[in-house]
Order: C-alpha cells, then structure tokens, then sequence
C-alpha cells in the first residue's frame, strides 16, 4: 500500500510542477503580447524623416524587412517577458 501512496504523491508532484510551467509560459506570452502592442506596427514607423535618405531607399518597405522586424519584435518582447517574470518570481510577487 504505500507503493501507491508514494506512487500518487510522485504523480501529484508531477502534475503540479507540469501546471506551474504551464501558468509560467501563459504569464510570459500574454506579457510578450501586452509588450509587443507598445511597438509600431511597421519597420517604417521607425524611420525618421529628418533622414536624407528615403525608407525605400534603405529596404524598409519590403516584405523581408517587415518580416525581419516582426521576429525582432517577438524576440525582444518575449526575452523581456521572461526578464520580469524571473524578477517578480524572485521577489515573491508570481503566485
């Protein structure tokens, strides 16, 4: 009998350190998310007009290039999600 008691614990554990991960990774992608809504839509928007070279003359206006900036975006936002959800694990503010 306590085969299965340490059976269910072991098992318990498990599927709470499997739910914990999963809240982690939802906390992360909804604030890369919330983080990503504060950039500009388009490589474009980045491009000042003070410049004396023209956006179309750089590639901005390409798909690549909005392509490019797109995976910049994602990569900076989730790197920063996970930043701060360390930092508010570390200071006990993550349930």
């Amino acid at each position: 009998m306590r085969r299965f008691l340490n059976f269910d614990r072991v098992e318990q554990l498990r599927n709470d350190a499997a739910a914990v991960d999963a809240k982690r990774k939802e906390w992360i992608c909804d604030k890369a998310d919330q983080l990503a809504r504060q950039f500009p839509e388009c490589a474009m928007d980045f491009y000042r007009t003070s410049l004396a070279m023209s956006p179309y003359d750089v590639g901005l206006h390409t798909d690549k290039a909005q392509d490019a900036y797109a995976v910049f975006v994602e990569t900076v936002c989730l790197a920063q999600a996970e930043k701060l959800y360390s930092d508010k694990y570390f200071l006990g503010e993550v349930a």
